[in-house]
């Protein structure tokens, strides 16, 4: 499953630091206005722990991760949606992305060129009324061309007033997703790539004082981010991408120096995964090991067909176990003699975790 999150905010708020963190090359990172143009995108594997945990029982050739495509969308202004710092450009970024990380900045000093003081929720608020009002441009411009046809069209009349809501809330500089939308509605919505209804992660950009995001400041983020049903996370770039550049064992050593468990590009992703409703599965045999993204509640056959669009139709059964069950037998076969390997069809709903065989027709 393509999954791509797109890094957002205001110039020079550490995206692209995030950014270099996450990546094997670094995005230019510059104290100036618009010091990334064009958008870097990088390839991410999903940190996962788990992977080892079956490599260490189950011998194989090698061993494949999820991955997320990031791209670092340049910083957009006031204006944006009229084209305001190559606005159009940078919008037409989000659009293509399945959820938004929004860095807002959160710690204090002169290492950022801005007149302003420090303003999370006023930074949101910018962004996120750009965002609003080219939604509003694109819902505006689909209701045109379905209102003349509504008149004599019952189907099209139900989709104007769905397009109709729409615009109510965003000409008032509402966000789409702060709303519910029933399957119909979003299916209707989903054609427009609206960018106020992808979901948002709110990322504070902490100093190195403040990892926890105890601060007023990031305090200000979560209460931001609870008030419209969104997920945050604090975050320092700086030293993330500090971390990044040194060997394993020293980033080691200097984590647990600080008391950090987890680098912030792990609990970044796991936080996109839970506002995308995604999972994981793993396939484990003696060629690979590898983890495979589905959404939640999908059956074994809509599982089986992210390995291979064809295996979704010729599925027959999957056989089924937990890591836990590999943990306690230590193989495959002891987990199988065990009688903990279970044989499941075409309507079982892959559980968080399960390690499948999949069996096809011809």
């Amino acid at each position: 499953m393509a999954l791509s999150c797109g890094i957002v905010g205001l110039p020079n708020v550490g995206k692209s630091t995030l950014f270099s963190a996450f990546s094997e090359a670094e995005a230019e990172v510059g104290n100036f206005p618009f010091c990334t143009i064009e958008p870097n995108m990088a390839i991410v594997e999903v940190p996962d722990e788990r992977l080892e945990e079956i490599h260490s029982r189950i011998e194989t050739e090698k061993v494949i991760p999820a991955v997320v495509q990031v791209t670092d969308i340049a910083g957009l202004v006031k204006g944006a949606s009229e084209g305001e710092g190559m606005g159009n450009q940078f919008l037409g970024n989000i659009k293509e992305c399945s959820a938004i990380m929004h860095v807002v900045r959160c710690f204090g000093g002169d290492k950022v060129v801005r007149e302003d003081p420090v303003d999370p929720v006023g930074d949101i608020e910018v962004i996120e009324l750009e965002l609003a009002l080219a939604d509003l441009s694109t819902v505006r411009r689909a209701m045109e061309r379905v209102a003349k046809k509504a008149r004599v069209d019952k189907d099209l009349a139900q989709e104007l007033a769905v397009m109709v809501r729409a615009e109510e809330l965003l000409a008032s500089g509402g966000q789409m997703r702060a709303q519910e939308w029933n399957d119909f509605e979003r299916q209707v919505l989903k054609p427009l790539c609206l960018m106020t209804l992808k979901p948002v992660l709110y990322v504070a950009n902490v100093a190195e004082d403040d990892l926890d995001g105890s601060s007023e400041y990031a305090q200000q983020v979560a209460s931001y981010a609870k008030k419209n049903r969104s997920e945050w996370r604090a975050v320092c770039g700086d030293l993330e991408l500090e971390l990044r550049r040194l060997d394993e064992e020293e980033a080691q050593m200097f984590m647990e120096e600080l008391g950090v468990e987890e680098l912030g590009l792990g609990r970044l992703i796991k936080a996109v995964y839970k506002l995308l409703g995604l999972q994981t599965y793993f396939t484990a045999g003696e060629k690979e090991i590898r983890a495979w993204t589905i959404r939640a509640g999908d059956t074994a056959p809509k599982a089986a067909g992210v390995i291979h669009t064809d295996f979704e139709e010729k599925f027959i059964r999957a056989q089924v176990y937990g890591l836990e069950d590999l943990i306690e037998h230590s193989t495959e076969a002891a987990v199988k003699a065990a009688g903990k390997l279970r044989i499941e069809g075409k309507d079982y709903l892959m559980q968080e975790g399960d390690i499948a065989h999949f069996l096809f027709g011809k």
